[in-house]
This record gives structure tokens, sequence and C-alpha cells, in this order.
């Protein structure tokens, strides 16, 4: 059993899962702060934002990690899969901070 934990561990990669959990923390703070300025937050839409978006991203990033752990040909998925919730978390952001009338670059979805 000891062994699999490591091998999961390692499929999962330390530093992907902290890279994850930092931007879900930094989704959740500018989505709090848009939801503030716009006088819409509400706790319970937290709780739901938690159980309904957070959570699948990493249920379905460790549930791959699962499944690569049985099925060696899956382990590139695992790259795959953080890098498009990456890049959706990332999306999340800059329409929040967007939202909170921070100035980007172009280069970042700035221009109208």
């Amino acid at each position: 059993m000891e062994n699999y934990i490591q091998q999961f561990a390692g499929l999962v990669d330390g530093v992907k899962l902290t890279v994850l959990m930092a931007l879900i923390i930094a989704n959740l703070l500018t989505g709090v702060a848009v939801s503030i300025k716009t006088a819409t937050f509400r706790l319970k839409e937290l709780a739901d934002m938690m159980t309904t978006r957070i959570l699948p991203y990493i249920l379905g990033y460790l549930a791959v990690g699962v499944v690569a752990l049985v099925d060696q040909t899956w382990a590139p998925a695992i790259t795959i899969v953080w890098g498009v919730i990456l890049l959706t978390l990332i999306g999340a952001i800059i329409q929040n901070l967007k939202e909170l009338g921070i100035k980007l670059p172009n280069s970042l979805g700035g221009g109208e």
C-alpha cells in the first residue's frame, strides 16, 4: 500500500498540486473581491462555488492520477489535465481582475 501512495505522489507531482492550489486560492480571493465590489457577496454562493467549481478541479486532477497509477499509459494525461485546469483558472482570475477595474496589458486580455 505504501508503494502505491509513493507512486501516486510521484505522478501527481507536488509542484503541480501546489501551483493548482495557489491558483484556486487566487481565483477564490479575486472572485470574492468582485462580489464584494458589486455588492453581490453571499456566503451560500461561496459554499456553492467550492462544491461546484473548485472541488471538481481537485478531484478531477487526482482521479486522473489514480487512473495513471493503474494504467501507466495515462501518465501524460496528468499533465494535460493540469494544463487545462491551469488555463481555466488563469482565465477566471484575469476576468475577475478586469471586473475589479484593474487595467491589464493587451497580452493578458486587457484590450477591449
